[in-house]
């Protein structure tokens, strides 16, 4: 585990969790908050902040796909483990990141029943509210979508992956 002096672990964990729940309180958009919120606390290129916009909801709020602290979190292991533009060739670094990515997959789907936007959304709220449509929008936010249900998915997500890089010697960076 690769921290800096003085930070605790579980302190650190604790101010991910609250970050990410912060992010997607304010700011929508799980898969953003989520890459923003490990962004905050580890080295993460802002480039991959930005490729992630359309993974929320379900890809691009159709709810349809997999659910974009999912997808987030499959981005950032990508990022740290994932194979390079230099390493192009060899195929064996394809697979590098998939134990890890199964890992986080396997806590999401055994929390959630499922990966999809659907799957958690009917997990939380027993029903699924299609973000595209203006009138089930406004009841998935009335339902608590953005004051507590998402935010904490998110939250929860980042701690897991936080979880991961310090057991994988990713260095901190801890700006908030």
């Amino acid at each position: 585990m690769n921290l800096k002096p003085g930070i605790d672990r579980q302190e650190l964990l604790h101010d991910i969790y609250k970050r990410a729940y912060e992010l997607e309180q304010r700011y929508y958009g799980c898969a953003q908050c989520l890459v923003a919120s490990i962004q905050d606390f580890f080295p993460v290129n802002n480039s991959l902040f930005k490729a992630s916009t359309s993974f929320s909801g379900g890809f691009a709020s159709t709810i349809e796909g997999p659910c974009g602290a999912l997808t987030g979190g499959i981005m950032i292991l990508s990022y740290y483990f994932g194979r390079s533009r230099e390493d192009f060739a060899d195929i064996g670094m394809l697979r590098r990141p998939g134990p890890l990515v199964r890992i986080y997959w396997d806590r999401f789907h055994d929390t959630y029943g499922g990966d999809t936007c659907r799957h958690v959304q009917m997990h939380l709220f027993g029903n699924a509210y299609r973000f595209l449509e203006n009138d089930e929008y406004v009841a998935y936010e009335e339902a608590g979508g953005h004051s507590d249900k998402c935010p904490d998915v998110v939250a929860k997500g980042a701690v897991w992956l936080a979880e991961m890089l310090l057991d994988n010697d990713v260095p901190t960076i801890r700006k908030k």
